[in-house]
């Protein structure tokens, strides 16, 4: 028996096992391999009571990808391998949590705050603005003290290491709490729109192996069986808000309009709604709830530009007088956000009443060219992927971080 042929039998025994329909171009025989399947991925892990289920797309020493599904009883100690498919062949343990509680909406000020944004899967630029800025290092262990570690949305879509960016958070987030340090997830329009099925910046690949896996032609019924609700992923981007305070900084992904003010939505109100609401596509379909339906719509949260540009025929950039009625109700000083990309740097406007951190990321590691936000002693920076900082501006009320 050749050496390639143990990864044909395996994956026979795979798809007779774990396909309900299976498609006769998935049928393999000596010398063909996946071509459908082009990188490493995953691994995609699902929490079935006492036991786990752990799927991985690998590739053999002969270069051919297959897939490994097996499953496991659930045990406290387990680490699980998550290797990144780009050339440095990057990869790190990781341990399940224990279970997935809601975080905290509001913090005290902080002494050191790192705040970037709209990741998509580009591992490069994650990797070297962590291990650029002293996030962690290149073991990938946490090396930000009691700092505070702040993703302002969409972490998924786009890029082709989804879930490299997202196990390496959900790792740095156990990490960080051990040394009073914290991780804040807060989500983005991308993030909910994996979790509702809206797939239109799924890679390719995601879509080609939720196929294989789930035996379904549709891609949406595909891409929820991969997307289930027992992904240990899933539950814990579930858990997750959508705005947070720091101090006297309001951290989103898209902004807060005056509609959402108008209607008097807290900071909690906003959290409990995405989280009981967070797999209704109201975005399209809207629902009985106005309030719902405004956090979930193109003035709430996850999707309002107007802090930052006009937005086509819907509505105009924000005024001062509105942008001042808004930092007044949520009590604060600076509104921080992604969404809507701003040139190649991260920049500030309104006289620094508001910070844009969503620029275009670079794709190479230590690049000089991937930007995030560093806060401390009250004093706002502009940082570099590979470790250089510029002054941007000192916070003029005070306690601010």
């Amino acid at each position: 028996m050749s050496r390639i042929e143990p990864f044909f039998f395996l994956l026979t025994i795979i798809f007779l096992n774990g396909c309900k329909n299976r498609a006769d171009s998935y049928i393999l025989s000596p010398n063909m391999k996946i071509t459908d399947l082009k990188s490493v991925d995953g691994p995609y892990i699902y929490g079935l009571n006492d036991s786990i289920e752990i799927v991985k797309v690998k590739r053999s020493k002969d270069s051919i990808f297959y897939i490994e599904r097996e499953k496991q009883k659930k045990d406290s100690n387990q680490f699980f391998e998550c290797e990144v498919s780009i050339f440095d062949k990057d990869n790190f343990l990781f341990s399940l949590m224990n279970s997935y509680s809601i975080p905290d909406e509001i913090y005290k000020p902080q002494e050191k705050i790192f705040v970037t944004s709209d990741i998509e899967g580009n591992f490069n630029a994650f990797y070297s603005m962590l291990v650029g800025n002293g996030i962690m290092n290149k073991e990938y262990q946490w090396t930000f003290g009691n700092g505070h570690l702040v993703i302002a949305g969409d972490m998924v879509d786009r890029g082709n290491n989804v879930m490299p960016c997202l196990w390496l958070l959900y790792k740095l987030e156990q990490d960080a709490k051990e040394v009073d340090g914290q991780v804040h997830f807060i989500l983005g329009n991308h993030d909910v729109m994996n979790i509702q099925l809206d797939i239109r910046y799924v890679r390719p690949k995601y879509i080609k192996l939720a196929k294989i896996l789930s035996g379904e032609e549709d891609e949406k019924k595909a891409y929820h069986y991969l997307m289930s609700s027992s992904n240990e992923l899933v539950k814990w981007i579930t858990s997750k808000n959508a705005v947070e305070k720091i101090g006297k900084n309001l951290i989103l992904h898209g902004g807060i309009s005056s509609d959402v003010v108008d209607a008097k939505l807290s900071i909690n109100e906003i959290n409990n709604l995405v989280r009981q609401h967070i797999s209704e596509h109201l975005i399209r379909k809207p629902g009985d709830n106005d309030r719902a339906n405004l956090v979930f719509g193109r003035m709430g949260p996850l999707w309002y530009r107007g802090l930052v540009k006009d937005y086509n025929e819907h509505y105009e950039k924000i005024s001062q007088n509105e942008l001042d009625e808004i930092l007044k109700f949520y009590e604060v000083d600076h509104i921080i956000v992604g969404h809507t990309i701003v040139d190649n740097q991260v920049t500030s406007d309104f006289n620094n009443k508001v910070i844009r951190v969503d620029i275009k990321h670079s794709t190479e590691k230590f690049s000089g060219k991937s930007q995030a936000l560093f806060i401390e002693d009250n004093k706002y920076y502009r940082v570099l992927d590979n470790g250089e900082q510029s002054f941007l501006f000192k916070s003029v009320k005070g306690s601010s971080n």
